[in-house]
């Protein structure tokens, strides 16, 4: 068997973060991906980068080599109803609360630093089995050299979706992922539209904007089959918000929106990560800040040695975040996907005392922004 590094299966951006994270804290780690090596170097997918995202992506030295979308300014707002709020960074003393970045450029620059690093990077088609051990987990690997097991202290699943018997919560909507253009410059300002069908972000990529526009299944499978001038035409439509007038849109895509979460490891030296843990709805762009926080801390967690204790302190240290920022982020699309009158009065007068009190404001953008700490 292989020596005693810890295991990282993925070799996305949560499961590269922690790989960092943790060699950086003098642990040897090896990482096993089912893509080849650079299968997602290219993926265009636009991603939402939170401030405290940026904090964990400079202390491992690789803010630099991603080429990121500043946003300064976060206008919230719902349909056919009043009230709306606004998120500054000037007002938390920041040049951005949030940033905009390609999967594949951040995937890149953390693989390039793991690699410089020395980090080990293997291709692998799965991890087929793990077994417990006295003081770890007994891992088999499954690759073009046939089967290998790897002893490890610790196990990090941080690759693909989490196990078929996750609990799963329906959300009837799909989210339609595009890019577009128009000849006003986005001024750093992004933008959440609640709709009767689901949130509409439109977020500063570029010279463009990313698009994340959800709605119910059978109207976004319509709007797939459009050809593009029709669908830039219902794009500026539901857009006027926004005050665009879009010129140019790129290839669609489509994606079914639940909220899924895996069952607790078996192991409690096999820890899944990122999407392997949970599926979060887009709205708040949360998902991949919970990922990235939990595999930051896990490092922290983990700096004297994978022992029992520090098992349980990162256990304990992570649930109040995971458990809150999973509940706001379902609450969210429960409450602003509601149209009750009385419910859409409610919303209009609750997003309008946003901006009479700072103080709840703030409350809510530095968790946006940290999560709960």
């Amino acid at each position: 068997m292989s020596g005693q590094s810890i295991l990282i299966a993925g070799a996305g951006p949560v499961g590269l973060t922690s790989a960092l994270a943790l060699h950086q804290r003098g642990h040897a780690v090896r990482v096993i991906d089912a893509k080849p090596a650079g299968a997602t170097q290219h993926d265009p997918r636009a991603i939402a980068l939170a401030h405290g995202s940026r904090l964990i992506l400079e202390r491992l030295g690789v803010w630099p080599s991603i080429a990121a979308t500043p946003i300064a300014h976060i206008h919230v707002s719902q349909q056919g109803g009043f009230g709306q709020t606004r998120i500054e960074a000037a007002d938390y003393q920041l040049d951005a609360v949030g940033f905009v970045a390609r999967l594949g450029a951040l995937t890149q620059a953390l693989r390039q630093a793991a690699l410089d690093a020395g980090i080990r990077i293997d291709n692998a088609h799965d991890l087929c089995d793990s077994t417990c051990a006295a003081d770890g987990v007994i891992a088999t690997i499954r690759s073009d050299a046939g089967e290998q097991q790897h002893a490890t202290p610790l196990l990090l699943i941080a690759e693909g979706k989490p196990p078929a018997n996750a609990e799963r919560k329906e959300y009837g909507q799909t989210a339609i992922v595009t890019e577009a253009w128009s000849d006003e410059a986005h001024d750093g300002r992004a933008f959440e539209r609640f709709t009767a069908e689901g949130p509409l972000a439109l977020l500063p990529l570029e010279r463009g904007y990313s698009v994340v526009w959800c709605m119910r299944d059978d109207h976004a499978r319509a709007l797939l089959e459009l050809d593009d001038d029709a669908f830039r035409a219902r794009l500026t439509h539901a857009t006027a918000f926004a005050q665009r007038s879009w010129n140019r849109v790129a290839t669609r895509a489509a994606f079914p929106l639940s909220l899924v979460q895996a069952a607790p490891a078996s192991h409690p030296r096999s820890i899944a990560l990122g999407n392997a843990a949970q599926t979060l709805h887009p709205v708040a762009g949360q998902g991949l800040n919970l990922g990235l926080r939990d595999a930051f801390e896990l490092a922290q967690a983990f700096e004297a040695g994978v022992t029992e204790t520090a098992l349980i302190r990162f256990a304990s240290q992570r649930a109040r975040d995971r458990t809150a920022t999973i509940s706001l982020t379902d609450q969210y699309v429960s409450l602003f996907s509601n149209q009750l009158v009385p419910l859409r009065i409610a919303r209009g007068a609750g997003l309008a005392l946003f901006n009479l009190l700072p103080p709840l404001r703030h409350a809510i953008a530095r968790r946006m922004m940290f999560g709960v700490r």
